[in-house]
């Protein structure tokens, strides 16, 4: 094995202390651990041991990130809530069901418990069940560094799988999602019907008035180097009485945004054919519709 090291800093300043210390080493921010600590037991490169870098684990636990609240027209979550703290939310509930749904399909009670919202993003997986719900809710994440605070919309965060445009030294502090008028909708197929990783997921936000969409966002998970906001097919809706044909049509415009791959869960195919299918369930539900789906 290589080297760890492991530190639990109390406050930025110490874990920026602790970072800038780590000459040399391997940074890793530790929230739940749930992908972190199963990557770490299962090394399997080539690499000799003693050619690897030390890695260094800075845990967030005592930094007081976690916690939900209301301020305005906003919903703040500190980026150490876990899950099940987000499934047991009353606020959540009653202002974004969406997030919620996505969180009661995630994983198992054992993960659910120990993994936070802010890791699930970190995480930058494109089968993140959270990411399509976050997205159509328009959020936006806090990142802190050693020289500040900035702000950065979810849609402009990730750049490939794994990857965001985080520095190496900054944490991800608070998301930031805006409810809005209208209702959303989350959907997931997976290769069973419980504790699964996402073949395809999906969310829709509709807003409306007289029947007829004013707004609209879709993303779709899983069918992409990220999850992906489809443009195209939201602006289909939009000026449009929601009716059969126009979810059709916009549900027919969703693999325009998409690029899957083949792999160990499904292939780009199924893909291909099934994520219209989620949008479609998904803005029906949004829109009050859900007995049409």
């Amino acid at each position: 094995m290589r080297e760890y090291r492991f530190f639990a800093p109390d406050d930025f300043q110490a874990l920026f202390e602790t970072v800038s210390a780590q000459q040399g080493a391997q940074i890793k921010f530790l929230a739940g651990g749930t992908d972190l600590v199963p990557r770490i037991n299962m090394e399997r490169d080539q690499i000799p041991y003693e050619e690897k870098p030390p890695m260094a684990l800075i845990s967030l636990a005592k930094l007081g990130l976690g916690g939900i609240r209301e301020e305005g027209e906003a919903i703040c979550i500190g980026a150490m809530t876990t899950i099940t703290q987000i499934q047991d939310s009353t606020l959540l509930r009653d202002k974004i069901p969406v997030l919620c749904q996505a969180a009661d399909l995630m994983a198992g009670f054992a993960v659910r418990n120990t993994a936070t919202l802010g890791g699930n993003i970190m995480n930058a997986s494109p089968a993140a069940d959270t990411l399509p719900a976050l997205l159509v809710l328009g959020a936006q994440l806090t990142l802190q560094g050693p020289s500040g605070e900035r702000k950065v919309p979810l849609a402009e965060f990730f750049t490939g799988p794994g990857k965001t445009v985080a520095a190496a030294d900054e944490v991800l502090t608070q998301i930031t999602v805006f409810p809005g008028t209208g209702y959303a909708n989350f959907q997931k197929l997976g290769r069973r019907a419980a504790e699964t990783l996402s073949v395809v997921n999906a969310a829709a936000y509709i807003e409306q008035s007289g029947g007829v969409c004013t707004a609209a966002r879709i993303a779709v998970g899983s069918a992409a180097p990220t999850v992906k906001l489809c443009e195209a097919a939201a602006q289909a809706l939009v000026g449009k009485p929601l009716d059969d044909a126009a979810v059709e049509r916009a549900a027919g415009l969703v693999n325009q945004a998409l690029s899957p791959i083949d792999d160990i869960r499904s292939t780009a195919w199924y893909r291909m054919e099934t994520a219209p299918v989620l949008v479609r369930r998904a803005i029906l539900a949004a829109a009050g519709m859900a007995d049409q789906a």
